[in-house]
């Protein structure tokens, strides 16, 4: 009986037969999309990842992910090809750190209009990474569009689970003055080809190792439950996978790391495995909202990388317990297994598409 659907999320009555729905990940070529692929695939999912360009999807396709062009950027959508037999939709992507030449407010709406698109091709689910609620959300682009999104979705007829993550070992670690969290990397947010953050990091980019200095956003005593892509990653496919994940039609669940540190306690780990002392400099919310204010109406990018700052050096998020109930807790990674792990690998970085 074509059209009719098992009990079970992901499998379909086709012909007579039961098979595979296909779960699509937008971002695929992200890092934190990428490792959503590989979960995926190593649930048994069936994975179609979005990519811009045919190179860039070359590894996802070697790994087993069914890749399919699309821009998200195009005002024309997407097109139906991209979601035919779509059960679950996946969105990691995000104008956090844009390419080179991208336009961020463009990517914004195209995820938008993607997920209008899935919605209307009949998807069961929707994924999305978010994050936390704070009192700068109106100051901060992303967030904004984060916000919008998440409404966006309850507008529709369609499950959603929007998960909302504090800040990311990859990024924020590497932010502050280290490329120890970009090793082994091929695809980190950080790395990406932007012209502003080359720029940002060609004076940054080693300070903790090289000088021992911090470059923190905010107070050094904020608290933050600090979470790794991967673990991330593995929430995102929990709630893919989950016959119902909250019982709710429209959910929002934050997902922690495994323990709440200050900046100062993360300073300290750096210092303990480098075997040196890691001091931090600091630098107020008001310097950050009065550079996004500056540079605004003439450089976005730069501009939206400030409001970023504007809300890790405003906010904190000394939730738990970590995993939001997808993930334990236990086997979550902390500071000192992730940086222990990446000073054990080259430290020459991967190059990212």
């Amino acid at each position: 009986m074509p059209g009719r659907t098992d009990s079970t999320p992901g499998l379909a009555w086709g012909d007579g037969e039961v098979v595979a729905m296909v779960d699509l990940v937008l971002g695929a070529n992200g890092q934190l999309g990428w490792y959503v692929c590989e979960g995926l695939l190593d649930a048994g999912r069936q994975v179609r990842g979005l990519v811009r360009t045919s190179p860039r999807g070359q590894d996802l396709a070697r790994r087993g992910v069914e890749t399919v062009l699309g821009d998200l950027t195009a005002p024309t959508g997407l097109g139906p090809r991209v979601f035919d037999g779509v059960d679950t939709l996946v969105v990691t992507a995000n104008a956090v750190v844009p390419r080179s030449g991208d336009d961020p407010d463009a990517l914004d709406a195209g995820v938008g209009r993607a997920v209008e698109e899935a919605v209307a091709a009949g998807v069961r689910r929707v994924v999305i990474a978010s994050v936390p609620v704070t009192p700068v959300d109106r100051q901060v682009p992303f967030v904004q569009s984060r916000r919008a999104l998440e409404e966006r979705l309850r507008g529709l007829d369609v499950e959603t689970v929007a998960l909302r993550m504090p800040p990311y070992l990859e990024c924020w670690l590497a932010l502050v003055g280290s490329s120890i969290p970009l090793r082994g990397e091929p695809h980190a947010t950080i790395g990406r080809p932007s012209s502003f953050l080359r720029t940002f990091r060609a004076g940054t980019a080693t300070l903790v190792e090289r000088r021992g200095l911090m470059l923190v956003p905010g107070s050094p005593a904020h608290r933050n439950a600090f979470v790794s892509v991967r673990d991330v990653a593995r929430a995102m496919v929990e709630a893919v996978r989950r016959d119902a994940v909250t019982g709710l039609p429209h959910a929002e669940i934050e997902v922690a790391g495994p323990e709440v540190l200050t900046w100062q306690e993360v300073a300290d780990v750096f210092g303990r495995l480098l075997g040196r002392r890691v001091r931090i400099l600091s630098t107020p919310p008001r310097v950050y909202a009065a550079m996004a204010g500056v540079l605004g109406p003439v450089a976005t990018v730069p501009a939206r990388t400030m409001a970023l700052n504007l809300l890790i050096a405003s906010t904190e998020t000394p939730w738990s317990p970590g995993g939001g109930g997808l993930v334990d807790p236990a086997t979550m990674t902390t500071l000192d297994q992730f940086l222990t792990a990446k000073l054990a690998l080259p430290e020459e970085l991967p190059t990212v598409a």
